[in-house]
């Protein structure tokens, strides 16, 4: 059953002011999109771009090189300089950067680029988390519960990590050549329960944002006449259009599946970001979802994970050398 309601008090000029205002309270304004070099990782510029215009912001491209090592000979209390081959991955990220740039610029995309040093994950989970990015974009395929046991990918380790929402694109998924994806005209939010408090304020700016409907999907044992209303009366206080959708199926499943029948929408999920040997052996609701998703999934931390991480990133920079 889908139940609607409008807000009809407001101009859709005035429902997306106030939305943007919301995002760049969340600040979806600021975008960090890491790349790696390859065009793979490229596809997400497309969907944080989509970003960028909703909430008038802009999206830092940022590339991580490998620890460097100290000049050899050098005697206690000198400066330790970066090595030559350093140097031209360097040269190389700073030329790739700019060219990115360059290409997004026409498109009316603000955006600029930063450099760090050191382990991937955590130099994005610590820039995203001290720098007040309100979001991490990226391109990547999630790995299987098996390959990711012995070998966890980027993904892997910056969902243990990140204290922001992350947009995901699996490049699987997706092509290289095809046409520009269209902005969406549905957001998906599954509720199970607390998750959906975490997911539902990012929902809500990025519908208004870029005028779409929310779509709310209720399991059985989350619904109730009570969870329902104040979902409604949350979303439409906003301005927003909703649509409540009661399943009796598994939940992960029926939104993989509207998503197919909604070319072009996006999911937001709230996630408690199990990490570890639990999520690799049980996986986690939000995991699966990324997996198997045909468009972007917006993966929101429960709010006590984000502050738990985000004091653990700022503890951590203080003992991270200085980057570009």
């Amino acid at each position: 059953m889908i139940q609607q309601t409008d807000s009809t008090s407001r101009t859709q000029g005035d429902i997306r002011r106030l939305a943007v205002g919301r995002g760049i309270a969340l600040n979806l304004n600021r975008i960090l999109v890491p790349l790696n070099g390859y065009r793979r990782s490229e596809q997400i510029l497309p969907f944080s771009s989509m970003l960028a215009d909703w909430f008038e912001g802009e999206t830092t491209l940022f590339h991580t090189l490998p620890p460097t090592h100290p000049a050899r000979g050098a005697r206690l209390g000198q400066v330790h300089y970066p090595d030559a081959p350093h140097d031209r991955g360097t040269s190389l990220a700073v030329a790739y950067l700019e060219e990115v740039v360059s290409r997004l610029g026409p498109h009316g995309v603000k955006s600029r680029w930063g450099i760090a040093t050191g382990d991937p994950a955590l130099m994005i989970s610590s820039r995203s988390a001290t720098s007040s990015f309100g979001i991490v974009a990226i391109a990547a395929t999630p790995r299987s519960r098996p390959h990711r046991f012995f070998s966890p990918g980027l993904l892997d380790h910056l969902w243990r990590t990140t204290s922001v929402p992350l947009l995901i694109v699996n490049p699987h998924h997706a092509t290289l050549n095809g046409d520009p994806p269209q902005p969406p005209k549905t957001i998906i939010v599954p509720c199970r329960r607390r998750e959906v408090d975490s997911a539902l304020p990012f929902a809500s700016a990025i519908a208004g944002a870029s005028r779409s409907t929310v779509r709310v999907v209720l399991t059985k044992s989350s619904s109730s006449g009570q969870i329902e209303d104040e979902l409604i009366n949350t979303l439409t206080s906003d301005g927003i259009l909703v649509e409540i959708q009661n399943v009796t199926d598994d939940i992960g499943q029926q939104v993989l599946g509207l998503q197919s029948e909604n070319p072009g929408s996006w999911i937001v999920s709230g996630s408690r970001m199990r990490s570890g040997l639990i999520r690799s052996m049980f996986g986690s609701f939000a995991d699966s979802i990324a997996r198997d998703a045909r468009g972007p999934v917006v993966v929101v931390p429960d709010a006590k994970v984000m502050k738990r991480r985000e004091h653990a990133a700022h503890d951590m920079t203080r003992d991270l050398p200085s980057s570009l």
